[in-house]
């Protein structure tokens, strides 16, 4: 009996070595690739273009705005007096001549289309009557609209009565035009909610210095919400606190929220919130990103860097040396800020020919760490698989700093020595919207083999990818280039069917 249960027990373990044995491990960190600039979509930077009208931050070489790494979209900022010189007649040429000319080119576009303005006509608003300047179209105070005359820089300027009931009522109109123009465009990231406050910021520091109320700003927000039903809505965090006590911050934080709106910040290294909030790296309200950049992207906009400069907050390349008075370089400032932010979006509000030539390595650097960053970290998978179901595994890291907020899709294909025998099976839900900053996710995957498959080897690879339509877009990872073939593949192994 001891001989016999020696013989079982033998076999039991040699069975079992056996079926470990077939399982194929594999780790990848030798393959990652932590420098190198991945362009992937939903994420990235962006250029603020026709901002503070329509002169400032043009793109004088498209050449090299080209070679920007990482580069998402193109953030437009206009005037409605633009867009709308009398009552019902539409311009759209200056959004649409940089729509036809950049989207051809692989960019994506934003807007803010902003009610104040505190620049000069032609430069910065569509009219001037009596030495007034009109973002809100001139037409609109003639209509009935009520509103006051501001002084600020030796400049006057219209600010419309935010919750006018005949103001609200032709913004409602034009946002009701120009959704049905845009609203949903496959290029369109965001509409940025810009009808309340100076630049469309939601305060009026250059203006009445009054600022907006509950009822004026809801007012506002719910233009937006009954007009754009297809494209993500944004709104900037000054817009939620300014001049408010914290039970008016809260109801409108919770408003937002509740309709689905992400936020901005436009602040970041301004020189007064650098004085303020150095401890919370410039961001005034970083508890308003978390957690809701779990659910909804966040937009990053750097004081203009001209004046980042001007103000002695950015010294030496990439801003890397450190400002005597804090302690810190502009660089780690704006990193930190874009950290504390969770940003997906991240503009540095300048000409883009002297920010790259200011800071090559650090675009690069933020380029990948803004949004989602993929690395495989682990896999494993059956060295020997049949026909039916067999599973895989794979452990993920996400080194950015917020998810991604779109589904990708995990493609397995099968290589084998014969081409006619290679296939690849349909692509499956990847998991990644649940791949934290941080944190590594283990995902276990189950394929299924069709019936008709040839026996053989076959090497083993997968991709991640987006499929919108007839169009795939690989998701680009944090591995070699050598890593990858040329559509995008990586080898996970061989199997053998």
């Amino acid at each position: 009996m001891k001989f016999l249960f020696l013989i079982l027990f033998g076999s039991f373990i040699y069975a079992c070595s056996t079926s470990l044995s077939t399982t194929q491990n594999i780790n990848f960190k030798a393959q990652w690739d932590t420098t190198r600039v991945l362009k992937n979509p939903h994420k990235g930077w962006y250029h603020h273009l026709l901002d503070n009208g329509i002169d400032r931050y043009a793109i004088s070489n498209d050449s090299l705005f080209r070679t920007f790494p990482a580069m998402d979209h193109l953030y437009i900022r206009l005037a409605w007096s633009y867009l709308e010189p009398a009552e019902g007649q539409y311009d759209w040429h200056r959004i649409d001549e940089v729509v036809e000319k950049y989207v051809p080119l692989g960019y994506q576009f934003s807007f803010r289309i902003s009610s104040k303005e505190t620049g000069t006509f032609p430069g910065s608003v569509g009219q001037e009557l009596n030495g007034v300047q009109y973002a809100t179209p001139a037409w609109v105070q003639k209509a009935g609209a009520k509103g006051t005359v501001a002084l600020n820089g030796g400049v006057r300027s219209w600010v419309p009565k935010w919750d006018d009931a005949v103001y609200l009522e032709k913004l409602d109109h034009f946002h009701h035009a120009f959704a049905a123009r845009y609203d949903g465009q496959p290029w369109l990231r965001y509409v940025d909610i810009g009808s309340i406050g100076d630049w469309g910021e939601g305060h009026t520091s250059f203006s009445t210095k009054v600022p907006p109320t509950v009822a004026e700003v809801k007012a506002n927000i719910g233009i937006f919400l009954k007009n754009y039903q297809k494209s993500q809505l944004v709104v900037t965090d000054d817009l939620l606190y300014y001049g408010k006590p914290e039970a008016e911050v809260k109801t409108l934080y919770d408003y937002v929220v509740a309709n689905g709106i992400s936020l901005r910040d436009d602040s970041p290294l301004v020189d007064w919130y650098m004085q303020q909030n150095m401890d919370t790296w410039s961001v005034s309200h970083p508890q308003f990103y978390d957690p809701l950049y779990l659910k909804k992207p966040i937009v990053f906009e750097l004081q203009h860097y001209g004046d980042v400069k001007k103000d002695g907050n950015w010294l030496g390349k990439n801003g890397a040396e450190k400002i005597a008075k804090y302690g810190y370089s502009g660089a780690e400032v704006m990193r930190k800020a874009i950290e504390t932010m969770h940003a997906t979006y991240i503009g540095y509000h300048g000409y883009a020919e002297e920010w790259l030539a200011d800071n090559p390595d650090l675009t690069k650097e933020l380029a990948n760490l803004c949004g989602y960053w993929y690395f495989p970290v682990s896999a494993s998978y059956p060295s020997k698989m049949k026909a039916g179901n067999n599973e895989i595994s794979i452990t993920w890291l996400n080194k950015g700093v917020a998810p991604a907020y779109t589904p990708y899709e995990l493609s397995l294909r099968f290589e084998s020595e014969n081409p006619k025998n290679s296939f690849t099976l349909l692509p499956f839900s990847s998991g990644n919207k649940n791949w934290l900053p941080g944190m590594n996710k283990i995902e276990n995957y189950s394929l299924e083999l069709p019936a008709q498959t040839k026996e053989g080897s076959y090497t083993l690879k997968f991709r991640l990818e987006e499929i919108y339509g007839e169009t795939i877009q690989p998701i680009q990872l944090g591995l070699s280039e050598s890593s990858i073939d040329k559509s995008g593949f990586v080898v996970l192994g061989n199997v053998k069917i």
